[in-house]
Order: structure tokens, then C-alpha cells, then sequence
């Protein structure tokens, strides 16, 4: 609801993105993949910034889950398959749309449309149709953060540039 009114200030960009990218961390070091990380999943409270909505979630390769995390899931069968795409299209990366297993760096690529959308209070790619944006993502560059926002901190397009990266 925040970007409805536009940008997000610097300061307050800067702390929701360290707060996301902390929640994204501890989840990877949990071997956990979010898979769908987006504004819609990001909550702002007062307390800060809340990454929700672990629905479309998955453990990680065939590392071990930690402990902390149910050893007795009451679902047996997974609730997708390989080659499957699970997510929004707009914060998808290449490999998900191309139905290739997504890993922790699918959820940075997803992580920097996010950055990119509260700096410039546009989406990083768009199309017209599913098509036109999913050759939107595999193709093109969004345009610099400079232009849309230009009081942007300049390492913040570094951050969104490495994040949005088409080769995983």
C-alpha cells in the first residue's frame, strides 16, 4: 500500500531493505527459499519492516533442515514439481520463468525488483501481457535508478544492478 504514493525517502528504503535482506538471510541460513518475495509480502510496521507469506517456500537443495523447522510435515507430497513456475511474474528470476530450480539467488533477483520499485516507485520490469513481461525479465535492463530518482544513494544501483543480474 506504502508505494501506491511513490518512492519510498532514502532512510526509510535503506532500513526496510536491511530489515528484508536480514529475514532473507536468516531464512537462507535456515535452507529456506522464500519464492515469492515481493512489496505485497513486506509488511511496514512500526517496529520496522516484516518479510511475510512463506507459502510457496521450500527447503533448499538436499541440505539439511535445521531442527528448529518441524521434522514431521503434515504434507507429504510437494505442492509443486519440477519445471513448475510458483511465484509473481514481475519479481520472478530468469531461471524460475524458465521452470529451473530457484535458489537463494532467485530470491535476490526478487530482491532487487523489490529495491528498485521503492526507490523509484515503478516496478523494474513491465509488459503489456504474461509474454511481454516475461521477455521483459530475461532480456532487458530496467532503466537506472539515477534517472527515475536521482537523489538515490549512488551504491544503490550497484546493489540493484548486481541483484537483477540475468546469469544467476
Amino acid at each position: 500500500e506504502r508505494l501506491h504514493r511513490g518512492p519510498l525517502t532514502t532512510a526509510d528504503l535503506l532500513r526496510c531493505a536491511i530489515e528484508v535482506a536480514d529475514a532473507l538471510d536468516r531464512a537462507h541460513r535456515q535452507g529456506v527459499i522464500h519464492r515469492d518475495l515481493k512489496p505485497g509480502n513486506i509488511m511496514m510496521t512500526k517496529s520496522g519492516a516484516k518479510l511475510l507469506d512463506f507459502g510457496l517456500a521450500r527447503t533448499m537443495g538436499t541440505s539439511a533442515v535445521p531442527s528448529t523447522l518441524t521434522a514431521a510435515p503434515t504434507m507429504t507430497t510437494p505442492l509443486t514439481a519440477e519445471g513448475m513456475i510458483v511465484g509473481t511474474f514481475q519479481y520472478m528470476a530468469p531461471e524460475q520463468l524458465e521452470g529451473k530450480e530457484a535458489d537463494a539467488r532467485s530470491d535476490l533477483f526478487a530482491f532487487g525488483a523489490v529495491l528498485y520499485e521503492m526507490a523509484t516507485g515503478r516496478r523494474a520490469f513491465t509488459g503489456a501481457t504474461q509474454a511481454s513481461l516475461i521477455a521483459s525479465i530475461l532480456k532487458e535492463e530496467p532503466k537506472p535508478v539515477v534517472e527515475l530518482a536521482p537523489l538515490a544513494p549512488p551504491p544503490l544501483q550497484r546493489i540493484i544492478t548486481g541483484c537483477l543480474a540475468k546469469d544467476a
